[in-house]
């Protein structure tokens, strides 16, 4: 990584960026809309003829948590924002820039406002597939709220991307509790009353059946552990956390 703030990445996005004059990250800050700003981190929105994108800053460290994320998700098949560009800064931190993923919306919001049957259950294969590809890597989300899954209403195949991947890491039980948390986390940020029971089984089972574990033997048993987990979540956390 640069050391004199320079910004790095798919050489199509950091041309385009040198072209509007934005070739380090205290350059990127000072053209993009902040959004959210906080003592540790802040988001911010990077408007360019014709391309946004969505960037975020980690005020106090060398390496973006949320770029080294990205790409080790990526890597494992998890469907994630493109990475288009990263930096560090001694004066501002780290930042990572994705390609803004409108129209695609987080996917609580989605539900809430209504989709055709079929395409709720189309969103919930492909959310159940993500998670399984994620936690076949060993991979631990932490926040794998639905706020944190995003999906293009108009899209056919209702295809899911997993975002904020700062807390990434890894976890060593097949089935233990941080695979149970971020499953848990799903069912406790879904709108209230959206799910059957059978619609839980079969989010599961298609989670399960990924993962290539036997689907009768374990269903009954996960399901209990995370609607539990779920509603000790619910007692302590906003529905739709920030």
């Amino acid at each position: 990584m640069s050391d004199d703030g320079r910004i790095e990445g798919v050489p199509e996005h950091v041309g385009r960026l040198a072209a509007a004059g934005i070739r380090t990250v205290g350059d990127v800050l000072a053209r993009a809309e902040a959004i959210r700003d906080l003592p540790d981190r802040s988001n911010h929105r990077l408007r360019l003829a014709g391309h946004d994108y969505h960037v975020k800053r980690e005020k106090r460290r060398r390496v973006s948590r949320e770029a080294a994320g990205i790409v080790v998700a990526g890597r494992a098949g998890v469907p994630v924002a493109t990475l288009a560009f990263h930096g560090w800064d001694r004066r501002f931190g780290a930042l990572a820039g994705t390609v803004d993923l409108a129209p695609a919306r987080p996917l609580d919001d989605v539900l809430r406002e209504g989709l055709p049957r079929p395409r709720v259950e189309a969103a919930l294969r492909s959310l159940a597939r993500a998670t399984a590809a994620l936690h076949h890597a060993r991979l631990h989300h932490h926040d794998l709220y639905l706020n944190h899954v995003f999906l293009d209403p108009s899209d056919p195949e209702a295809r899911v991307t997993l975002i904020d991947l700062e807390r990434l890491t890894s976890h060593h039980g097949i089935l233990g509790a941080t695979v149970v948390k971020d499953l848990a986390a799903i069912e406790a940020s879904m709108p209230e009353g959206l799910l059957t029971c059978r619609e839980r089984a079969r989010f599961l089972s298609v989670y399960l059946a990924d993962r290539r574990f036997p689907v009768r033997t374990l269903l009954g048993p996960l399901l209990r552990r995370v609607v539990r987990k779920a509603e000790r979540i619910r007692a302590h956390v906003p529905r739709t956390p920030v």
